[in-house]
């Protein structure tokens, strides 16, 4: 509805500073603040309490989301559009020889499932080998980095927190 904060904490009379925390997950609104958020935006509180329908949370192996993205990597959505959605999910494809860059991020961890070939890992200083059904998880505070010096596409399942994706 293009408000600015101040406006909508002024239409739902709660503070802006609630309003932040709750947007961020710092704060849990009551029924009645739900109520005037709900009022504030012109709809009604089953927006905020109705989950989302279950055929929208499963992914089918035949009809992948893929992500277009100039890569030579192919990305598949795996994770699903949900109301404060804390982690995504990727099925990833990363063709021989190909190294992913060097991630580092101060908040968050990072998981990788080694579905078929073989990827080497570089965590800080160490590295290691993965071939399928080897896994890693990470605190994103440590470097890392993955490459697939094998001969074949590596596939590969990762999982990160917080999200990095806009909702789908």
């Amino acid at each position: 509805m293009k408000l600015t904060l101040q406006e909508l904490a002024e239409r739902a009379e709660l503070s802006p500073a609630f309003i932040s925390q709750a947007e961020r997950g710092k704060a849990t609104p009551s029924i009645v603040s739900l109520v005037n958020l709900a009022r504030a935006l012109e709809t009604d509180i089953h927006y905020f309490l109705t989950p989302p329908p279950a055929a929208s949370l499963v992914h089918r192996g035949d009809d992948p989301v893929y992500l277009e993205l100039n890569s030579p990597v192919t990305y598949a959505r795996i994770d699903s559009d949900i109301r404060n959605q804390q982690m995504n999910a990727l099925l990833m494809e990363i063709p021989a020889g190909i190294s992913l860059p060097v991630v580092h991020r101060e908040v968050g961890e990072d998981f990788f499932y080694v579905l078929e070939g073989t990827v080497d890992t570089t965590i800080g200083e160490k590295e290691f080998t993965l071939g399928a059904g080897d896994s890693v998880h990470i605190n994103t505070q440590l470097d890392h980095s993955i490459v697939n010096s094998g001969k074949t596409t590596a596939r590969l399942i990762w999982v990160g927190t917080p999200p990095i994706l806009p909702s789908s």
